[in-house]
């Protein structure tokens, strides 16, 4: 993994100091970039998210992070854009099943670096839930999360080989279904694991990698949280539930406890697909393994329909 030098040519203000690759995303391969403002001389920590194969293969799109960084910036919530940089290409559809195109220069998005430490299980799951609740209070951004139409991304990027009989009969019964809307739109963060949650020198808490955030219903983004943070078992499930509905004040808890059963299988389906897409990506054997034994799981409850 090299650091493009090109991406110097996009950042006409900065000395490049140093480049260290940042491990631990799944989604992307980033940078840490030291940097020195030339007419401040002041020194910058920053994050380069580079508009990739990988974002291209996850659908993402580096004006929709910036802009959700751009709005939310008086909330405490994320940290600062410093830029989108390039030519976005994050949006732009592929040729065929298995090519990618790759970008004419680099691009990408540069961010403030969030100093502090990766949550850990002492961030209990009622400041999670709180935490949630904070983001779904904000105003949901003009974009959002379409589960069949995301689906249908993750499949372009599937290697033919991997199209099996019984995956293919499992994403057509899948993209055949209308989830129901259980809830109006909101902010929705759709990765929210402690691995993107920093606690801060001062105790506060700030979220990073809005990669996947846009509008959505918040129960579905409350199931893909309780599930990135292996909140799958009752009772510690049901708690995280009622912690939710308590920080946002809703009452009729057995109604989300519902819904987010409900997206579960949603939830179960998209996680397939993106690893196998990263499995094409990276070939990468676990992640293979990992998508066959979603589909077993899935193709073993035939009776479970996923229209809500």
């Amino acid at each position: 993994m090299t650091f493009d030098p090109e991406v110097l040519d996009a950042l006409p203000g900065y000395t490049l100091l140093s480049a260290r690759p940042l491990s631990g995303g799944l989604s992307n391969r980033c940078w840490q970039l030291t940097l020195r403002y030339r007419q401040t001389r002041m020194q910058v920590e920053a994050v380069w998210r580079p508009d990739s194969d990988s974002s291209r293969v996850f659908g993402l799109s580096r004006v929709h992070e910036h802009h959700m960084l751009t709005r939310l910036a008086p909330t405490g919530l994320a940290p600062a854009s410093l830029g989108l940089l390039g030519r976005e290409t994050g949006d732009q559809e592929v040729p065929s099943e298995t090519a990618l195109t790759p970008a004419a220069k680099p691009a990408g998005l540069l961010v403030a670096w969030v100093p502090g430490r990766e949550a850990d299980p002492q961030f209990s799951d009622t400041a999670l839930m709180s935490l949630l609740g904070r983001i779904h209070r904000q105003p949901a951004p003009d974009w959002r999360l379409d589960v069949r139409a995301k689906a249908e991304h993750y499949w372009q990027y599937i290697h033919p080989q991997d199209k099996s009989p019984s995956l293919q009969q499992l994403y057509h019964r899948f993209q055949a279904a209308a989830p129901r809307a259980w809830f109006a739109d909101t902010c929705c963060h759709h990765d929210l694991g402690r691995y993107n949650i920093i606690i801060q020198p001062d105790g506060s808490e700030r979220v990073i990698d809005w990669e996947y955030a846009g509008a959505g219903d918040p129960s579905l983004d409350l199931a893909l949280t309780l599930n990135a943070n292996g909140i799958v078992d009752d009772p510690q499930r049901t708690r995280a539930i009622q912690d939710y509905c308590h920080a946002r004040g809703e009452r009729d808890v057995a109604r989300w406890q519902q819904a987010v059963s409900a997206w579960q299988p949603w939830c179960d389906f998209l996680a397939l697909l993106w690893f196998y897409a990263g499995a094409n990506l990276w070939q990468t054997p676990s992640y293979r393994t990992t998508a066959e034994q979603l589909l077993v799981q899935l193709s073993a409850k035939k009776q479970s329909d996923p229209q809500n």
